[in-house]
């Protein structure tokens, strides 16, 4: 075994001797500054009360993970090393229980407190103590385990710094799982995609936040289905997006996550290590229910009646005779429970962001996964990564690439009670009987859509997240969009024997079309089109752009996020006025500005970009533009000096058709996953008769670049 396997596996038992000497000895090391610092806060408590301890040296935390009937983990951070004391009870005001120091484990950041994009040498991590990834200089984290404790209990709990309170109140509390198989009501909150930090995801949270407020009906769970720290999953990142935003579900509510393609970008699923590894603390030994998998990349549980299952899409094999397809056949067979719901990041089935016919890690997760999970008796599959919402009719087999709908749906209806009805099955768990799926990549990223998946029946292009209440033999879902409206619903009831029937001829959406308000452009004879050239931006797609302000100087930057309170809004190209065939139309840019700002990504699979001999821009201008790839300057036309609202000496030029501009450098900026062209459009003065703005871009493959 590794040191690094070693590392994980440590981190989910207890401590060793040998782990409690060491960290007696480093509180023995600790022990002057520690003193004298809880001597200095208690005094200031003493002043000014724990919410202020709390804000000197608490840093991330407290908050739930790896619940079980019987026990629990708390994790925390602080800035420096701290004595760390865990009290908890069945009552706020009566705290008469304590975590033993050998149920604590203890984790410091790299020495040099960098955040390396690789994982860390495995010589630096041992069995006793394994150090965190990455986190700032003199950051300590702490994962106190809780056992012994009552099944479907409510506790609460508090933090201290020996005897200075860093964390404490009614809010600080969790309720252990019920004993599985147990029948009783249960709410799941869903969220996929989210970690923007931007007003879009803070609108999300608040919905899902005043729908349960309003029903009084708190969350037992929270699962998020990947890709909740953009746009690379650092520690900063984590604790800007995911922490600082979630703080008061997470102190109370356990987050059962599935890596996402962009914390995969600095953590691995192999050696389960990297910022994602340090946030969460999985199960790999079967301790919250299912078979052991050795591994946190991918993991089961029981929460009453349900069995949960999170897989790793992104990087670990899916192949029938990988270790996690293997883990998860053994893992079906064992489960005993009433329902199954499976939950990773790359979907199946989608047409929005993303398309599961074009892309090798969802074609696979379709092709390779969905059989063993149907064979198994999967109830509802939970995914993100395409950034809309989707849900499908009741479906079974359809592993097709393209993706079909004939031969596999079992019900074509909508699923709402109150509509064609709920979708049934037979009651406890029966081999291909239906699975119904959602992809909830819409909790904070900017939602797109390229198509219609044939087995879905509704696609919601808006932000939102999804809640789950199962209840007995009935699970209901419903699409809480980022306004708090209730835009789907479904129900599957199992109940009795059902018998599968294949709709023959099943109900369909229609196709799915770009709608534009304007005739669209043709190719000018100004500049020769390369021939066998791939659209990585489709023109007309949904740009996000800023007119009547100038942009922040960082704006081309993958890692920015337009914020709609700083004028950024969604449109489709091209944009301008004056000559009545711009879609989107500026009307209040004569007299007022010259200068459009706008930006649009584009994911390329790890490979696609060694394939691409040239990029090209394909543009309709009036007057003039600057291009960027990632942030460096591609293209200059028409602009000759400065940029933004210090470009000068713009030329006159018009916009008669769709002009090609080859990229020849551009290909060595372009990296795995996310990509961005952003593009600032220039008119020659402000009283110009006309503007426009319509880009999108090309690939021309290698081999076949002629022109």
């Amino acid at each position: 075994m590794t040191k690094a396997h070693s590392a994980a596996a440590a981190r989910s038992r207890r401590f060793s001797p040998a782990a409690f000497a060491w960290t007696v000895c480093c509180i023995t090391a600790f022990a002057c500054v520690a003193t004298s610092i809880a001597f200095a806060q208690q005094q200031d408590t003493e002043k000014r009360g724990a919410a202020n301890a709390e804000a000197v040296i608490l840093s991330r935390g407290p908050y739930l993970q790896l619940s079980t009937p019987t026990s629990i983990s708390i994790l925390w951070r602080t800035t420096e090393a701290t004595k760390p004391v865990v009290r908890f009870g069945t009552h706020p005001d009566q705290l008469d229980q304590s975590v033993p120091l050998s149920s604590i484990l203890i984790r410091s950041a790299p020495a040099a407190g960098t955040e390396p994009t690789e994982p860390l040498p495995t010589e630096t991590v041992s069995d006793a103590t394994p150090a965190l990834h990455s986190a700032p200089a003199g950051t300590v984290q702490y994962e106190a385990l809780l056992s012994d404790l009552q099944p479907a209990t409510k506790y609460y709990y508090a933090v201290f710094d020996g005897s200075t309170t860093l964390a404490s109140g009614a809010e600080f509390c969790f309720r252990t799982h019920p004993k599985p198989s147990t029948i009783e009501p249960v709410r799941i909150w869903v969220l996929g995609d989210s970690g923007t930090g931007d007003s879009r995801q803070a609108a999300v949270y608040k919905a899902m936040q005043d729908y349960v407020t309003k029903q009084d009906r708190p969350l037992d769970l929270f699962l998020h289905v990947g890709d909740m720290a953009y746009p690379s999953g650092t520690d900063a990142e984590f604790q800007r997006n995911f922490f600082d935003v979630y703080r008061s579900t997470l102190q109370s509510t356990v987050c059962w996550a599935a890596m996402g393609n962009h914390e995969g970008k600095t953590s691995k699923g192999l050696l389960g290590i990297g910022p994602y590894y340090d946030a969460y603390r999985c199960p790999t030994r079967g301790e919250a229910g299912g078979l052991a998998s050795a591994s946190e990349a991918y993991y089961s549980f029981d929460y009453a009646n349900i069995h949960f299952i999170c897989l790793d899409s992104h990087d670990l094999d899916r192949a029938p005779t990988g270790v996690m397809s293997q883990w998860l056949r053994a893992d079906l067979e064992a489960t005993k429970q009433d329902w199954i719901i499976a939950f990773w990041h790359h979907p199946p089935y989608t047409k929005g962001s993303h398309d599961s016919d074009k892309e090798g890690a969802l074609i696979e997760m379709r092709e390779l996964i969905m059989p063993v999970l149907e064979a198994g008796g999967v109830d509802l599959v939970l995914t993100g990564h395409s950034h809309i919402y989707e849900r499908s009719m009741l479906i079974d087999g359809a592993y097709q690439t393209p993706t079909t709908a004939t031969g596999v749906v079992l019900d074509d209806g909508d699923g709402d009670p109150q509509g064609d009805g709920a979708y049934r099955k037979s009651k406890g768990l029966h081999a291909h009987q239906g699975t119904v799926q959602v992809v909830a990549g819409h909790g904070g990223a900017k939602t797109s859509r390229q198509g219609t998946s044939p087995v879905m029946k509704r696609v919601i292009v808006e932000n939102g997240s999804t809640i789950l209440d199962v209840e007995g033999d009935t699970l209901t879902g419903v699409m809480v969009d980022r306004n708090g409206a209730t835009s789907d619903l479904f129900s599957i009831v199992k109940r009795g024997s059902v018998t599968p029937k294949i709709v023959v001829m099943p109900r369909t959406l229609p196709p799915f079309t770009v709608a534009i308000d304007k005739a669209k452009r043709k190719k000018s004879d100004a500049t020769p089109f390369p021939k066998n050239a791939t659209q990585l931006i489709n023109p007309h797609a949904k740009w996000d752009y800023l007119a009547g302000k100038h942009a922040a100087e960082d704006w081309t930057a993958i890692a920015v996020i337009p914020e709609e309170s700083e004028g950024w809004k969604t449109g489709k190209p091209g944009f301008g006025y004056g000559d009545g065939d711009d879609v989107t139309e500026l009307k209040k840019m004569k007299d007022s500005y010259t200068v459009v700002y706008a930006r649009m990504e584009f994911e390329l699979a790890p490979g696609d970009k060694e394939k691409i001999a040239e990029l090209g821009l394909a543009i309709a201008y009036d007057d003039g533009f600057i291009a960027y790839i990632n942030g460096e300057e591609v293209l200059r036309v028409g602009v000759k000096d400065g940029r933004g609202a210090n470009a000068g000496d713009v030329k006159s030029h018009e916009a008669d058709g769709y002009e090609y501009f080859p990229l020849p450098d551009a290909t060595k900026l372009l990296v795995d996953d996310d990509n961005i062209l952003s593009v600032e459009g220039h008119n020659v003065s402000l009283g110009s008769s006309d503007f426009t703005l319509d880009p999108y871009l090309l690939a021309v493959p290698k081999k076949l670049n002629a022109r």
